[in-house]
């Protein structure tokens, strides 16, 4: 069996010395990560919707180029912050991080409040004739034969010359003000 060996402490310093720890080193390095990720947060940001516009204006392609360019660009952007990142796995999350936010905020971008283009929708046409209001058209047709047939009914029964008055139901992603009718 084997016995015990008793180690002084002298033996303990030779065979383990802890290595110094260069606080102010760990700090600046620390502080140049930061910056640099929020650096990288802000331009993701602005590339983002920056992009929606684009797709909306130019084109998919041009959006696409834009980030994939922007990404290029980040190592000399954060260079003249002095924000760089000095190891390799912090350089990846970095532009993981870039192109998650990326694309997060061209989503974002493509959405009401900061885009709305589609155009309002006109869901129900009503005339006046007589006193009475009649159907004429209803987007709900499209999906319910009852519906569907009723409105053919009224459209071959309605005669344009006895209407009184026209109500019209738009809807859009935002307030509708008013409604204009041009007659032709």
């Amino acid at each position: 069996m084997a016995k015990r060996r008793k180690v002084t402490e002298e033996e303990t310093d030779e065979v383990f010395k802890e290595p110094d720890f260069d606080e102010q080193g760990f700090l600046r390095k620390e502080i140049k990560k930061a910056k640099g990720i929020i650096i990288i947060l802000l331009i993701a940001v602005g590339v983002g919707l920056f992009s929606a516009y684009i797709q909306i204006g130019i084109g998919s392609f041009v959006a696409y180029a834009l980030g994939i360019l922007v990404i290029f660009a980040l190592k000399p952007i954060l260079k003249a912050f002095k924000a760089e990142f000095s190891d390799r796995n912090t350089w990846v999350f970095a532009i993981i991080a870039f192109l998650i936010l990326w694309i997060s905020f061209w989503s974002v971008g493509l959405n009401p409040p900061f885009n709305d283009v589609s155009p309002p929708q006109i869901r129900v046409i009503e005339l006046q004739e007589n006193g009475t209001w009649i159907k004429v058209y209803d987007y709900k047709a499209q999906y319910d034969q009852g519906i569907k047939k009723e409105i053919e009914k009224n459209l071959k029964e309605v005669s344009l010359e006895n209407v009184t008055a026209i109500r019209v139901l738009v809807t859009d992603n935002v307030e509708v003000g008013s409604v204009y009718i041009n007659q032709e």
